[in-house]
């Protein structure tokens, strides 16, 4: 029995080593080398975009080239990457059961109500999303409804939302989910005009974020980028650039914590 035992642990560790190992290699394969021992050790990278210069901290996955492209045709007045790796100690994220729980985290958009951010312009940390819930339609932002819940994954998916936030108010977006080979992808814009103390500064479809996430073993890759156009003067540019990444900081937050309760929640199920 005892033999069995090691063996046994032997075998347990030897899987755990090959999935660290895998997880290595798929992070290697889509990070610049120079950047991935910092995010192995837990540095979020961040970065703030330039006119004309290419995205610096983008993975090198089949959807970059669609957001490089969509960002340069934007031709943003201020915008921020943000990369990180976020640590998990639940399921293989790039089996098709994680793929699948990754997905329903992205839709809880009703979880997102009450996060926080640090707004550079107050000084303090602030609630991000105030309310957030999913909407049937643009015209329909009064009609709040359940987070979709997928069984399976779709190649892709839109959905429209109503987020209101401490800096921009209460407005509607467009979001657009992709299932990849290795990753998933998400694009968020808005539809309406988004107005600053009654005052409106950015129109329809120039407030856009692109979002990627890479599972890798027990881990997750997460980037994104934030990019907002605005003929109207947006002040001193380096707080907009923070605060712009530090709205990103929040997102990333929330999907690991959204990971870690959807994980706990299927173990729980699971063993009921």
């Amino acid at each position: 029995m005892r033999i069995a035992r090691v063996a046994i642990t032997a075998l347990l560790s030897a899987l755990a080593a090959a999935a660290t190992a895998s997880a290595a290699d798929r992070l290697s394969a889509v990070v610049d080398a120079q950047d991935l021992p910092r995010l192995r050790s837990g540095a979020v990278l961040t970065d703030g975009l330039a006119r004309g210069r290419p995205l610096r901290l983008a993975p090198a996955v089949s959807s970059a080239d669609i957001i490089a492209a969509d960002v340069k045709a934007m031709d943003p007045s201020v915008g921020a990457e943000l990369l990180q790796v976020i640590r998990g100690n639940g399921p293989l994220l790039d089996s098709p059961s994680g793929m699948l729980l990754l997905y329903n985290a992205l839709h809880a958009v009703s979880t997102m109500k009450g996060i926080t951010y640090y707004s550079v312009t107050r000084g303090r940390q602030m609630p991000l999303f105030l309310q957030s819930y999913v909407i049937p339609s643009p015209g329909q932002a009064g009609s709040p409804q359940p987070d979709p819940v997928f069984g399976e994954i779709p190649r892709q998916h839109d959905l429209y939302t109503l987020q209101e936030d401490t800096s921009f108010g209460r407005n509607t977006y467009a979001e657009h989910v992709e299932a990849l080979d290795d990753h998933l992808y998400l694009k968020m814009e808005n539809l309406t005009t988004i107005s600053y103390l009654l005052v409106p500064i950015i129109s329809p479809h120039n407030l856009v974020s692109h979002i990627v996430v890479v599972p890798a073993g027990t881990d997750l890759l997460f980037y994104g980028v934030s990019c907002l156009k605005s003929g109207f003067p947006l002040g001193d540019m380096n707080s907009r650039t923070q605060s712009m990444e530090n709205r990103l900081a929040a997102i990333a937050g929330w999907l690991g914590q959204r990971m870690q309760a959807m994980t706990k929640a299927a173990g729980v199920s699971a063993g009921s």
